[in-house]
């Protein structure tokens, strides 16, 4: 085996020398200096994402802490609450008041162009805060210590915010007064009153102040931006003064286009009334110039001195007194010829034209020149010679009993002589009440049974309708448009039943317009026995017929009926018109 030596022993390590330095190393953390701050940003920002989860957790649907919209707290609000909160105070509907010194103007958000989306707004204000987790951060965390806002989903029309601004203006801006000329009507000496300030708005100020109002959920009031417009200095005024005095000492003369029209001339004393002063460039200067009311009644005064009426052309045709009574059931009528002739021709008239006159007289006065020349204008007659000649027809007649004596025929007569003679010109409308009028003591009228409420009551003008039924009888086989008339609630029966018409001032009243190429002429007639009206004109020959149909017996009333006007043109076209008239009770001594 082999030899083992033994170990020998090593010699004892001397201890190494203390390193203060080393030792403190040996006792840092393990992260150093760098790694504790990044440990504490991580702790931060862990805290924050905690803070944050919580916060927008808590407040799921909601808007978060410190979230406003026009200084109004929505925290905890969700989209509909939100809304319930800001309509009443961004709605384009409420009402702002605007003032101006003592003046108090009244307009909506909306009539001045702004528009709001408040669901937008609300949708809007739940969201902000929330741009993400880490991104968000600050913003939801901002809004525990401060406030954020919201800005509102709105615009405005400029268009319509300049509208409303010129109208707010309109009824605020005060021109300056100019001032007013006095003129001794003895020495004509002109002086004039001292002038007065005035007041505009500043519009573009205005407008820019409804706009951050408005936005800011303000009803006001908003002061009107107002700019003092300067009165008219003295020395101008004294200016004017002087040259009223020079335009007065010359006569301002009107002559007319028109030949044998004189002209109109206006000394000093009528011409002082006119002269007055105008302001110019927004009342800030003046002029001499005329008074509005002083020139519209001189123009009126030069129109009685110029116009002349145009004359209508008239008709001549004899009365047909009265005839045997017109059937009551089935009647036809054809026109039959009549001799008719025109009496006296047409003429032409002759108008002032006052408009133009008026800018006339003005711009003379502002330009200091005394002529002036006014146009006039040809007036045409409503009934020209030529629509008069094709009058040759007794298109309509109708004849009504009554029994002489009776204070009813008074009336009667007196409107047949009222009507007699009338002309209705191509187009016309007739109206019974408005030929006639009230019927009254004065003239000629006298009391008279009449039918007011299904009863028999004494009226002035009682049994004028019985004239009105004679004409409409007249018009009705005419073949003319029938316009207006309203039949007794009572049956009268020595009327045609279904073919007859009340009337009374002002409230009913009997219509009818011709609508032929030709004018009208009514001709009445009356004797002890009844009354007939008769019209000649050309209706191009229409045949009319009047068929009554049964009468029928109606609950709680007489009877009804129908009668049918059938109307054939020359043309070959009929027209049926039927009408239903009911009656209440039969009455045969009354109206």
């Amino acid at each position: 085996m082999p030899e083992v030596q033994p170990r020998r022993p090593r010699p004892p390590r001397s201890p190494r020398p203390f390193d203060a330095e080393r030792d403190r190393s040996s006792r840092r953390l393990p992260f150093g200096p760098v790694g504790m701050a990044v440990l504490g940003i991580v702790g931060v920002v862990l805290l924050a994402l905690v803070v944050t989860f919580f916060v927008r957790q808590s407040h799921d649907g909601e808007a978060l802490p410190g979230t406003e919209v026009v200084g109004r707290s929505l925290a905890g609000q969700d989209a509909r609450q939100i809304r319930r909160t800001l309509e009443p105070v961004l709605s384009a509907e409420r009402r702002l008041r605007l003032e101006a010194g003592s003046d108090t103007i009244r307009l909506t958000p909306a009539s001045a162009g702004y528009s709001v989306d408040v669901p937008a707004t609300a949708r809007a204000a739940v969201q902000a805060g929330r741009d993400g987790i880490l991104a968000g951060i600050p913003g939801t965390l901002a809004g525990l210590v401060s406030s954020r806002d919201v800005p509102v989903d709105d615009a405005f029309d400029e268009r319509l915010l300049t509208r409303a601004v010129a109208k707010v203006a309109g009824q605020v801006d005060e021109d300056p007064y100019p001032g007013a000329l006095e003129i001794d009507p003895d020495t004509r000496k002109v002086t004039t009153s001292i002038s007065r300030p005035g007041r505009q708005v500043d519009r573009e100020a205005l407008a820019r102040r409804i706009k951050a109002e408005v936005r800011a959920g303000e009803r006001g009031p908003i002061a009107v931006p107002l700019e003092v417009v300067p009165a008219v200095p003295a020395g101008r005024l004294t200016e004017l003064a002087d040259d009223a005095t020079e335009y007065l000492e010359t006569p301002l003369r009107i002559t007319f286009a028109a030949s044998g029209v004189k002209p109109y001339v206006l000394g000093a004393g009528e011409q002082a009334k006119l002269l007055a002063l105008e302001g110019r460039e927004g009342g800030r200067s003046a002029r001499l110039g005329v008074d509005d009311k002083q020139l519209a009644a001189l123009v009126e005064r030069v129109a009685e001195h110029v116009d002349r009426p145009a004359k209508d052309a008239t008709l001549s045709a004899d009365a047909r007194g009265p005839k045997a009574e017109a059937g009551k059931d089935d009647v036809s009528w054809t026109p039959v010829p009549a001799d008719v002739s025109v009496a006296e021709k047409a003429q032409a008239g002759r108008a002032l034209d006052q408009a133009d006159l008026e800018k006339a007289i003005r711009s003379a006065v502002r330009k200091g020149t005394h002529t002036v020349r006014a146009d006039t204008k040809t007036t045409e007659p409503e009934i020209t010679t030529a629509a008069a000649e094709k009058v040759d027809s007794e298109i309509g007649t109708f004849t009504t009993p009554y029994v002489a004596g009776q204070p009813r025929v008074t009336n009667i007569q007196q409107m047949a002589r009222t009507i007699d003679g009338t002309e209705i010109a191509p187009g016309e409308q007739f109206s019974l009440n408005g030929l006639t009028g009230e019927r009254t003591k004065e003239k000629g009228y006298v009391e008279a049974p009449f039918i007011a409420d299904n009863k028999i009551e004494p009226s002035v003008g009682g049994g004028v309708s019985q004239f009105s039924t004679t004409m409409y009888n007249a018009a009705y086989f005419a073949g003319l448009q029938l316009d207006t008339h309203q039949p007794h609630s009572l049956y009268i029966d020595r009327y045609p039943p279904g073919r007859e018409g009340t009337l009374n001032y002002p409230d009913i009243d009997l219509k009818w317009t011709n609508d032929t190429d030709a004018p009208i002429l009514v001709r009445t007639a009356y004797d002890d026995e009844g009354v007939t009206v008769t019209l000649y004109g050309d209706n191009g020959g229409r045949k009319v017929k009047a068929t009554a149909g049964p009468r029928e017996k109606v609950d709680g009333g007489d009877f009804a009926i129908t009668v049918t006007r059938t109307v054939t043109y020359p043309d070959g076209r009929v027209v049926r018109q039927p009408f239903t008239t009911r009656y209440e009770n039969e009455n045969t001594d009354s109206e």
